[in-house]
């Protein structure tokens, strides 16, 4: 069973909004049955002396399981609009109002350029979901600063059929056995595994449309851990079983959907996401814990949305599961939940850098600090699997 622990001053899950509470100097102990006892007086859940009167979070995707934490902190008041491509509601901790409103915006078809350019276009937006790779590419114009890691690895996989291809266990074992490996685009990872071998340019099809193509061709294909795995084990015309290698374990490891804000904002925002950070830490830790009602906010929005993308109990019960049965969700080589790992992060560009500039990408040096910082995060909030 999923549990979290925090430190004796830290107390309670709710205590995490008020950081006072929570200074660094008590990150080395921990008391378990304090934090399920204590109770923070309900005046110190309001946001609304220091946040927006709405926090906007622009999504990458339509609303699923891996957006789960955030969809945690939605109000039962909420409201979603296929025409918008939101959904609105109070913005609650364990059901307590925080003053402020949450609106979530869905990603994909409702969104005609990158996140990071619509944070730069539309002043509303405090969140944007932006992967270390993303934050490396797009920083000479449009730098965002990455203040909380929900995921510690990618769920993105490269992925195809175990029963045919039985001792595969990595993407450089499928690429010996398979001619093409399909994927969305020309995909800066792909490139990374050209480069160490693992693949050869020749078997990459950018086409992919995301059909589950392993039902008719014996290929791979880039997808999801979370999702794709799953609906292959209930298809329709018969279970496939998927073999697969997360693209973080094959070495493209940078943070994926991190919650940013645009740098030329950190000092406006400071105040809010001094209270807000470890809010977010602490839900996406219940999240895990127990999905199931955020998860009936997520197939119930996508629902209204009316669109390609469906989400069911099924659909969304694996995701969660997953995250926590992989170690999608998790701590890092620290005890802190969501903090960014200076060399990783420093790891990561060293590798990422060469190839964006071989793709003909204009990027700039960057070092981790000026993509990352763990300066809102509750240290004491870990997670425990």
């Amino acid at each position: 069973m999923t549990k979290y622990r925090k430190t004796a001053v830290a107390c309670s899950a709710i205590l995490a909004l008020v950081l006072a509470a929570c200074s660094s100097s008590d990150s080395g102990s921990s008391d378990t049955s304090s934090a399920e006892t204590t109770e923070a007086p309900s005046t110190t859940l309001s946001l609304a002396d220091v946040c927006p009167a709405k926090v906007v979070v622009q999504t990458d995707w339509f609303p699923q399981a891996e957006h789960g934490g955030v969809y945690e902190l939605m109000g039962a008041d909420y409201v979603a609009s296929k025409d918008t491509g939101a959904v609105v509601g109070t913005l609650t901790v364990h059901g307590q109002d925080t003053g402020v409103d949450l609106e979530i915006r869905a990603g994909g078809p409702f969104l005609q350029i990158p996140v990071v350019t619509e944070m730069y276009q539309d002043d509303e937006i405090m969140f944007g979901y932006v992967g270390t790779d993303v934050a490396i590419k797009t920083y000479k114009d449009t730098p965002t600063l990455a203040v909380f890691s929900a995921l510690n690895k990618n769920p993105q996989v490269i992925l195809w059929d175990a029963d045919k291809h039985p001792d595969a266990k990595t993407i450089a074992d499928i690429a010996k056995e398979v001619s093409t490996i399909y994927v969305f685009g020309d995909q800066s990872f792909m490139r990374y595994f050209v480069s160490t071998g693992a693949i050869s340019e020749g078997q990459i099809d950018t086409n992919y449309q995301g059909n589950l193509l392993l039902a008719t061709e014996d290929a791979a294909h880039q997808g999801f851990v979370t999702s794709e795995t799953y609906k292959y084990s209930v298809l329709s015309t018969g279970p496939i079983n998927t073999g697969y290698e997360l693209i973080h374990d094959a070495g493209w490891t940078g943070y994926p959907q991190s919650l940013a804000i645009r740098k030329d904002r950190l000092e406006e925002f400071r105040p809010c996401l001094t209270k807000l950070v470890p809010i977010m830490q602490q839900a996406q830790i219940d999240y895990i814990a127990s999905p199931q009602r955020a998860n009936e906010i997520i197939i119930s929005t996508t629902a209204t949305y009316d669109s390609f993308w469906t989400q069911s109990e099924g659909d969304t019960s694996n995701g969660a599961q997953s995250q926590k049965d992989l170690d999608i969700i998790g701590n890092g080589d620290t005890p802190t939940f969501g903090d960014f790992e200076e060399a990783r992060v420093t790891d990561f560009i060293a590798r990422a850098l060469p190839i964006f500039r071989e793709q003909g990408l204009d990027v700039v040096d960057v070092t981790a600090a000026d993509l990352t910082t763990n300066e809102f995060l509750d240290p004491t909030i870990t997670y425990v699997k």
